[in-house]
């Protein structure tokens, strides 16, 4: 029979709490809860409440990050525990180098796409590009004078591209509507984070120097983010926009890849790809035998010691001739806050109903008096996170407009809205998945899952790869990646080193992801919670190396390793699965864009090397290895055949 468990456990809040990261931070500097609060401006009282259980708000959450001196991971994860959310971004990666990282990813997915693809840092600055990426935007050369824009032209940062170069308009065609507009909001999503960030603000310089792109910064984004929330961004990944190549329209596919290990640093993969005919492929085809264009060597980059700040447009570039530097300074403050706030969020969906505030907030389901309610209309404070539903659903506000409420309020991403969408995000994911999952596109193994592992979409490079497990299976990897690794006796026949290299990190995912929903998991989510409690070993594991990672105390494990080595023993060509032989791969992931709201997520899985035979089954103990105290405290010994229900 299954140990007891507290209603905390069960919801998935067990891993980590902000009293264990408060607790464990302070001991690593050598306080007491007395001296710490005393020498960093805390009353003894308050601190004690908070180490113990009580409510943190968001100014002693910063506070707190910094006095304790928390690193990154542990930085986020206590943002997570505070407002419930995942920071939105953790920071801006700026930087005039490619991490290995970065390279392994970018081999697995820019170097196989015959059509323009880019990646881009935080900044927006070109990572790496193809060859037809660089060929196609070769007319900006000819359209443009390149050594007055070097810093604007789309090989050095698409976005500057497309805000300041005089050739963008004429190349990017339905320019206002199609491509201003979106990149705008993108800009003002980040600028609204990371306000102080030197290169964020001398795009915002340029912006308010300028009267048409003014204009467009301060009505038509706005009216974009009043309408349409945070799907201004969102919505756009799998769109038809249109180019003028060669003199002639060219419809391309615009579509979004986030790799996931930049997922909270801004990074993206921007793709073009043809739409009706072949014009750019066949133009942009690579010359060598290869049919696969390599990433350009080159980073064009300005480098910079700072690692959130890169090379700027000189002055004399920035202001021309529109007026003193002054006068701009004072036009874009307070920068963060012009295009959106929380009260003029409010204050408009208000407006609509035809209500005063006072009627408003008299009405029987409204949660708060209507001296609060105008405090946060006019600006004077904000709603609590815990107002926001009845608050929305008060102002009849969409879905995606409550997201960018949540977004304001708290600055990081809202809980999923569910694990899958409805018919419209399905086609768009089929036909996303034609370019990214396809095996025309991806020769590697790769499978599309959503927020809870479901199995979207694969090639048959992946259906291939796991050919010796019987279908249908509710555990088969074609049905469900995350019950595949946790769940089916082959995982740990087939993925090598399957506890620390497979399921730790995919379970520290799961535990991050329940956190993300504590007070309200989803279905499926509790389902598998439930599962993953009924078998020992997993659930010690939960509790165990899960725990300390969550707690930002393990060692920094990410969903899947992005671009981690990994191993597989696979049935040799006879197909006894007693006889296997190991296959290196490469693993990477990442998010489509127009899933992001729903937890969407992929796993590829790039071959490297040949196989090397295996003598008799010596995968079959690498894949069962016993976790030592290192792991979860004690041994306790994994078995090949599922376990059942204790």
């Amino acid at each position: 029979m299954t140990a007891p468990h507290d209603a905390a456990r069960r919801s998935g809040t067990a891993p980590i709490t902000t009293s264990d990261l408060l607790r464990h931070h302070r001991e690593l500097l050598g306080y007491t809860q007395e001296v710490f609060a005393l020498q960093h401006g805390f009353s003894i009282r308050a601190y004690n409440e908070m180490e113990n259980g009580g409510k943190v708000s968001l100014s002693h959450m910063r506070a707190l990050r910094d006095a304790l001196r928390m690193g990154p991971q542990a930085r986020a994860q206590f943002f997570r525990l505070v407002t419930g959310d995942a920071p939105s971004l953790k920071g801006l990666n700026v930087s005039s180098g490619v991490d290995p990282t970065t390279a392994n990813w970018c081999d697995s997915h820019l170097a196989v796409q015959d059509a323009p693809a880019v990646l881009l840092d935080g900044g927006w600055n070109a990572v790496r590009f193809n060859d037809a990426w660089a060929e196609l935007f070769s007319e900006a050369d000819e359209m443009g004078e390149r050594a007055a824009h070097h810093l604007d032209h789309p090989l050095n940062n698409p976005m500057r591209f497309c805000l300041f170069h005089p050739a963008a308009s004429r190349m990017l065609l339905d320019y206002e509507e199609s491509w201003l507009v979106t990149a705008m909001c993108q800009f003002v999503h980040h600028f609204q984070l990371y306000p102080q960030n030197q290169q964020l603000l001398e795009i915002r310089r340029r912006i308010a120097a300028d009267p048409y792109l003014s204009e467009v910064y301060r009505n038509r984004v706005r009216e974009e983010f009043t309408e349409r929330g945070v799907g201004c961004v969102i919505e756009r990944d799998v769109e038809e926009r249109a180019l003028r190549v060669g003199g002639r329209r060219q419809t391309v596919l615009f579509t979004i890849v986030v790799p996931w290990h930049g997922r909270e640093y801004g990074y993206q993969m921007l793709t073009l790809t043809p739409v009706r005919n072949d014009a750019l492929r066949q133009r942009h085809s690579h010359p060598h035998p290869h049919p696969h264009p390599h990433p350009h060597p080159e980073v064009r980059h300005r480098p910079s010691g700072d690692r959130n700040t890169v090379g700027t447009t000189p002055p004399t570039q920035t202001l021309g001739a529109t007026g003193p530097a002054t006068a701009i300074e004072e036009a874009i403050q307070p920068a963060a806050e012009r295009v959106q706030t929380v009260g003029d969020l409010l204050f408009r969906y208000r407006s609509r109903l035809g209500m005063s505030q006072e009627v408003l907030s008299r009405r029987p389901s409204f949660p708060v008096s209507p001296r609060t309610y105008r405090d946060w209309e006019t600006g004077r404070s904000l709603p609590r996170k815990k107002y926001l539903p009845a608050l929305a659903a008060a102002l009849h506000m969409p879905d995606a407009v409550k997201g960018l409420l949540h977004f304001l309020i708290t600055k990081g991403d809202p809980p999923t809205s569910g694990i899958r969408g409805g018919p419209a995000i399905a086609a768009r994911s089929r036909r996303w998945a034609r370019e990214h999952v396809d095996d025309r596109r991806q020769p590697s193994p790769i499978a599309l899952m959503d927020g809870a592992w479901d199995v979207i979409a694969c090639n048959n490079a992946y259906r291939r790869l796991f050919g010796h497990l019987p279908e249908p299976d509710p555990n088969h990897p074609a049905t469900n990646g995350f019950r595949y690794v946790m769940f089916h006796p082959d995982a740990r026949e087939t993925l090598a080193g399957w506890y620390e290299e497979w399921m730790i990190p995919w379970m520290v995912e799961f535990g991050a992801t329940l956190l993300r929903h504590h007070d309200r998991l989803h279905a499926e989510h509790a389902a598998l919670l439930e599962e993953v409690e009924a078998y020992p070993e997993l659930w010690d594991a939960y509790t165990g190396p899960v725990r300390r990672e969550l707690q930002g105390r393990g060692r920094a494990i990410r969903f899947e390793g992005d671009g981690d080595g990994r191993g597989l023993w696979l049935p040799g060509p006879d197909g006894d699965p007693a006889h296997r032989v190991y296959q290196a791969i490469r693993l990477t992931s990442g998010i489509p864009l127009h899933g992001l709201s729903y937890g969407y997520n992929f796993a590829c899985l790039r071959p490297y090397g040949d196989p090397t035979p295996g003598p008799g089954r010596p995968h079959a103990e690498a894949g069962r290895r016993t976790p030592d105290a290192t792991h979860d405290g004690g041994p306790t010994p994994f078995r090949g055949a599922r376990p059942g229900k204790c």
